[in-house]
């Protein structure tokens, strides 16, 4: 009885469309007047976060059943100052003062309807910008194609190395080691859809969601040295 090790990557790609989008804004306001700039911040936060809680209604036992938006999120306003100049002395008392007064606001949205009409509403207000759109899967989701991507990643091993095996004679194989392998993806390989650009040059086309599982895998098998080799 002869034994033979085979030593293999299996791989499998799962591609799928976003369930939710986070979108980041910035609210931001510059001036000589410090009472000013907060008051011009705080108003657009609040104008924004309530006509995002129309989207998110809470019920009467402090839970939503909102399908639109799943989280609302807002900073503390961040202020800060300086000289008009950024080269006077500190202590020159007759060098006007600037005012930047910040707060970021995140949402989780899950109907992408309504976060085109929300970034619509927001590019009618100044002081308001769109920085960025992140997709992604739910954490459910992500589970379930997680370990459905691991399966068949084994699976592309067992099968290739079951070919190999026939093809020098040997007997079906059995898997002794198993290891993940970070594998990353070359982004040129990936199909590209057609891109909606925001005019901050933000994409607002749902991007596909990839997930590749690659998987090391050792396998054992062994062959009956009086049927002779396989040459077929």
């Amino acid at each position: 009885m002869s034994s033979l090790n085979i030593t293999l990557r299996g791989h499998y790609t799962a591609t799928r469309s976003p369930e939710q989008a986070m979108v980041h804004l910035t609210i931001e306001s510059t001036g000589e007047s410090e009472a000013t700039v907060t008051h011009e911040v705080i108003s657009t936060t609040s104008d924004l976060l309530t006509s995002l809680q129309t989207l998110r209604p809470i019920e009467e036992d402090g839970t939503t059943s909102s399908t639109a938006v799943s989280r609302i999120s807002a900073s503390e306003m961040y202020l800060t100052t300086k000289n008009r100049n950024a080269y006077d002395s500190m202590e020159n008392v007759n060098s006007p003062r600037i005012y930047d007064a910040v707060i970021t606001i995140d949402v989780v949205f899950c109907d992408f309807n309504e976060m085109n009409r929300f970034i619509q509403k927001v590019d009618g207000y100044p002081n308001a910008r769109l920085n960025n759109v992140v997709w992604y899967l739910t954490d459910a989701s992500k589970g379930d194609i997680g370990a459905e991507s691991r399966k068949k990643a084994v699976r592309d091993a067992v099968t290739k190395a079951n070919q190999y095996a026939e093809a020098v004679g040997f007997e079906d194989v059995v898997p002794i080691d198993i290891r993940e392998i970070d594998e990353t993806l070359n982004p040129s390989a990936l199909s590209q859809k057609p891109t909606h650009r925001h005019p901050s040059g933000v994409s607002l086309t749902p991007q596909d969601i990839v997930l590749n599982c690659c998987v090391q895998v050792v396998f054992e098998t062994s062959c009956d040295l009086g049927s002779g080799a396989r040459t077929d």
